[in-house]
């Protein structure tokens, strides 16, 4: 009976102990209403997530009580005085889309949320006007162009990160031909630019470095400000040739098999030049550089030379000579990223076996399993199990494609292939230091004979696998060069 009244003690207790403060917030939406990115009379609301809402939903909703664009409203908050609050402020669309603010305090790193510490009685905060991302301007209509003074901060923001924190920033371009590279690139900003103009004076930098993880992406709104204007044509880089190699949309505007020679009339061999300017790559490696130019040419295109008002494409049928201009219909942004980033969505992993002919076939086009380690492990314990009670003497090891992905995925790959234990990595390397000691056969490791196909598109991980299996002489290796080498220059 004691220890039941003790536990109702102690549940009145925590209930009681349970603070709630009042805040109100206040906005200033001024700017985004003038601009025309927010919208009230059309639906849209202004509304706050944070730490206090686990950073969802839409119930904290401000309102403009004195018609000022001066938006507020009371919420309790349930944390303890003394506690630090973040949040940011969210327009939420009419149409359903999130803008949410955009690094409103620099001084509170990653992410930039607003914070405050919340006091006993009530509090008022602001109004602080609402910080916006520059590129939802295209939502409104407007044109996205930086500033010289905005470029010149990014520029030197960028500078600042690779030369105090890159590992290996002068293993490929020495330092003397950096800083002039950096001086040069700074020297082009003279006037307000597109952000793609921006892109085309960063990325010539970190294509120097020689780090295929080192590199200049476009931020999400860069592609939402025309998600739907796309080049619609798949590509590949045949000897000197850019062949048509299939489509992003449903149409076939182009025959495949075709070679294209011009997009807006710019020969293409221009435009595929200028592009290996901007690619990053392990050891400057071309294979991988054409291999991604191949994988995303409508995204680099795009970062390159922004979003035309049409695509004007001249080709030539194959086998003829015979020059034919058409315009293009684009392809929409997530159709180009269902195939770009495929590799994330953990694609099959395929085993066949052809008893007649004694082999088996392995297809492992991703080591993007960094979620799924166990399922993959799975694969291969069944996949050799398989071939070990089927006596398989021969083993076709198909890894074109795979661009890389998780070391805890390719280590024990390499445990069912090797022939004797040997280290994955040289060295202790964080969380992957136990495979810088050798790595123990496998239960029902394969003996027999190896093939392994590999392409341009190796690299990270799997090329770190590709270099122990040539290290070690591990099969036999068929195919085109990989885009990586014996050292990952990752930063």
């Amino acid at each position: 009976m004691c220890r039941l009244i003790f536990i109702a003690v102690f549940t009145v207790i925590s209930i009681f102990c349970q603070a709630q403060t009042r805040v109100q917030f206040r906005v200033d939406m001024s700017k985004p209403v003038e601009i025309g990115l927010f919208e009230p009379l059309s639906g849209d609301h202004i509304i706050i997530r944070g730490s206090f809402n686990n950073w969802q939903g839409d119930d904290y909703i401000l309102y403009d009580k004195g018609s000022d664009y001066i938006f507020s409203g009371d919420f309790s908050i349930e944390e303890d005085p003394g506690a630090s609050v973040e949040y940011k402020f969210v327009i939420l669309k009419a149409a359903g889309k999130n803008l949410w603010e955009k690094y409103p305090d620099p001084d509170n790193p990653p992410n930039g949320n607003r914070v405050f510490i919340l006091d006993t009685g009530y509090q008022e905060l602001g109004p602080v006007k609402y910080h916006f991302d520059k590129y939802y301007l295209a939502l409104a209509g407007k044109e996205v162009i930086f500033s010289v003074e905005e470029m010149q901060q990014d520029f030197n923001q960028m500078r600042q990160t690779l030369e105090n924190e890159h590992c290996c920033l002068y293993e490929y371009t020495s330092k003397e031909i950096f800083d002039s590279l950096f001086q040069h690139q700074y020297e082009l900003i003279t006037a307000p630019l597109h952000p793609h103009e921006f892109y085309n004076i960063l990325s010539p930098i970190t294509a120097k470095i020689g780090c295929m993880h080192t590199a200049v992406w476009m931020p999400g709104g860069f592609w939402d400000m025309q998600p739907d204007n796309l080049f619609p044509l798949r590509v590949k880089l045949i000897e000197d040739y850019v062949v048509v190699a299939g489509s992003y949309i449903d149409t076939i505007q182009v025959p495949a098999g075709s070679i294209i020679l011009e997009i807006n009339g710019k020969p293409v061999h221009e435009i595929i030049g200028e592009m290996r300017k901007n690619i990053s790559a392990d050891a400057l490696n071309i294979h991988f550089v054409n291999s991604q130019i191949e994988k995303r040419f409508p995204m680099i295109y795009a970062r390159r030379y922004g979003f035309p008002e049409k695509y004007r494409l001249t080709y030539a049928l194959p086998g003829q000579k015979t020059r034919t201009t058409i315009e293009l219909s684009p392809a929409n942004i997530q159709s180009v990223r269902a195939d770009v980033f495929k590799n994330f969505n953990h694609p099959p992993l395929k085993l066949e076996i052809l008893e007649q002919k004694n082999t088996a076939i392995m297809k492992i086009p991703s080591f993007i399993f960094y979620d799924r380690v166990d399922y993959f492990k799975h694969f291969l314990d069944s996949s050799f199990t398989l071939i070990r009670e089927k006596e398989i003497g021969n083993l076709l090891l198909d890894l074109r494609g795979n661009d890389g992905g998780d070391p805890f995925c390719a280590v024990p790959l390499l445990a069912y292939l090797e022939h004797e234990p040997v280290p994955y990595f040289a060295e202790p390397y964080g969380r992957y230091a136990e495979f810088a000691n050798p790595v123990h056969l496998a239960k029902n490791h394969f003996t027999g004979n190896l093939y392994t196909l590999l392409d341009g598109y190796c690299g990270s991980t799997n090329g770190h696998f590709a270099a122990l299996l040539k290290y070690h002489k591990i099969g036999k290796i068929i195919g085109t060069p990989t885009g990586a080498t014996y050292k990952c220059n990752a930063g």
